[in-house]
């Protein structure tokens, strides 16, 4: 009897192992050939030292005994003298240990996550989940209802952390919940886990919403109020940045000049630091503000107070910038 060997090499090539779990069960599985006798499968380590070489009747052999780690691993249908028709390549096998994860909580208070009305604004929160039995493979989302919160980026720091960044721009406001699930395990459900805020409307007296200059110095802005003012310091002229208006002095095709000849230009220039994607500029903004810091430039106070009450999902050269620079800016004479 013939087999249909090519059919096995094209299907190896194009799909990789599976590995299953169920009530502590680890298989590895392949798709069955058609006239195959049986099968022989080989695992070895990455020294090349053979730790499985076995000729069985099913297209899947239980690896329940192997410790994690990462193996290679083969397989070829057996003629009807039991001998391998034609093997397939070596693939590479990762062994995990899949358990149900679990969620630790420092406080029972959801994490908050600014959400700003401001388009100048994206709005990047970083969230740090600590537990344990946290693998690459976790899957994590957070949700409510119908609605689910862009993740940018998962990182799995260690069995015990994952560090989030979450993009809350165009979120609803309101509770949201987490979800925490390892492969074949059951989901762990944490309610109410971050809570994105209410945005903060700049009005005037009659409700309107206003963005043009205030009748007061840079410094009494509230953050909110600062917010809108970038929002509408647009350098219309100037589309290879996104710098305010007030602190462009020259745009040029691949370059601009800065317009720093007054303290305000500076500050608000710092502020546009202190609200950047760029952890680099952030922390550089911290230590401005924490330098200058009388007067008192009330949106960067208020911005940077902000970030404290959620240091914790910060990274922790950022946090640890935050705490030394914060403490001087709230200690400054006004």
């Amino acid at each position: 009897m013939k087999l249909n060997t090519k059919r096995f090499l094209l299907f190896f090539c194009l799909s990789s192992f599976a590995i299953g779990a169920q009530e502590g069960t680890k298989l590895i599985v392949w798709k069955p050939i058609a006239g195959a006798s049986g099968y022989q499968i080989q695992i070895k380590e990455k020294t090349g030292k053979v730790v499985i070489d076995k000729k069985i009747d099913t297209p899947y052999q239980s690896i329940e005994e192997l410790p994690s780690g990462v193996y290679l691993v083969r397989t070829a249908p057996l003629n009807i003298f039991k001998k391998p028709a034609v093997w397939s390549v070596w693939k590479d096998l990762e062994v995990i240990l899949s358990e149900p994860p679990k969620v630790v909580l420092e406080e029972e208070k959801p994490i908050l996550l600014p959400k700003s009305e401001s388009k100048v604004e994206k709005t990047i929160s970083n969230v740090t989940i600590e537990g344990e039995h946290f693998l690459d493979a976790t899957k994590v989302d957070l949700t409510r209802k119908n609605e689910t919160l862009p993740i940018l980026s998962k990182e799995v720091k260690s069995p015990e952390r994952i560090d989030l960044k979450v993009d809350t721009t165009d979120a609803k406001s309101g509770t949201y919940d987490l979800t925490v699930t390892n492969p074949y395990q059951k989901p762990k459900v944490v309610t109410n886990f971050v809570q994105v805020e209410e945005p903060k409307h700049v009005t005037d007296p009659n409700g309107s919403k206003k963005g043009k200059l205030l009748s007061k110095p840079f410094r009494d802005y509230t953050y909110e109020e600062m917010l809108s003012f970038l929002e509408t310091d647009i350098a219309v002229n100037c589309k290879n940045t996104k710098v305010p208006a007030l602190t462009l002095s020259e745009c040029h095709k691949t370059y601009v000049i800065l317009n720093f000849s007054s303290d305000d230009n500076h500050s608000v220039f710092e502020f546009y630091k202190l609200i950047n994607e760029n952890e680099t500029d952030r922390m550089s903004a911290y230590q401005y503000f924490a330098k200058n810091c009388s007067p008192r430039f009330r949106p960067a106070f208020e911005r940077m107070e902000l970030q404290w009450k959620n240091r914790n999902n910060l990274d922790p050269d950022e946090r640890q910038s935050l705490v030394q620079e914060l403490a001087k800016f709230r200690n400054c004479s006004r």
